[in-house]
């Protein structure tokens, strides 16, 4: 198994435990969005909160796994990659894809990672029923770097015909 699978496997089950170890201690009644200043300004039931959650991290699963699965069946007319013609050949076409679908998958640790960060600060700020701490636009300003670096390799890897 590839390490960006195991990573993968490995922050899902922990959404998942975190999720089962934190539910009995919150409260039934959540803050589910903060303003800027970290304080709760919309409310949820504890039930609702676990099964947003849950369909949140299954459609980010859907989307980045199955996402390139998806452009590899698109017709070559809808797909925008620089030096198309060349990664869309057949002979560099399997290429493309697989670079497509590991970029995809890093790019979904990335986000589960960033859900499961924002999710323990959710759940510590209903614990002790205090406002979001301000950690979060550290963990926010991370997933900015992570996704302008994501995005300057994912062209200049596309640039490239060798």
């Amino acid at each position: 198994m590839k390490l960006r699978h195991t990573i993968m496997v490995f922050l899902v089950a922990g959404l998942v435990l975190h999720t089962v170890y934190y539910y009995p201690l919150l409260p039934t009644t959540l803050a589910s969005h903060f303003n800027r200043a970290g304080e709760p300004d919309a409310w949820m039931g504890k039930s609702a909160f676990l099964v947003f959650e849950g369909i949140l991290i299954c459609v980010l699963l859907l989307e980045f796994l199955a996402l390139p699965w998806l452009v590899e069946r698109m017709p070559d007319r809808l797909i925008n990659l620089p030096n198309k013609a060349y990664w869309l050949a057949p002979e560099h076409r399997s290429r493309a894809f697989a670079i497509f679908r590991k970029y995809f998958q890093w790019f979904g640790i990335a986000l589960l990672t960033l859900l499961f960060c924002v999710s323990h600060l959710v759940f510590r700020a209903n614990i002790t029923r205090t406002e979001l701490d301000k950690s979060i636009w550290l963990f926010l300003a991370a997933y900015f770097v992570f996704v302008v670096i994501w995005l300057v390799k994912f062209i200049l890897v596309f640039k490239r015909t060798s």
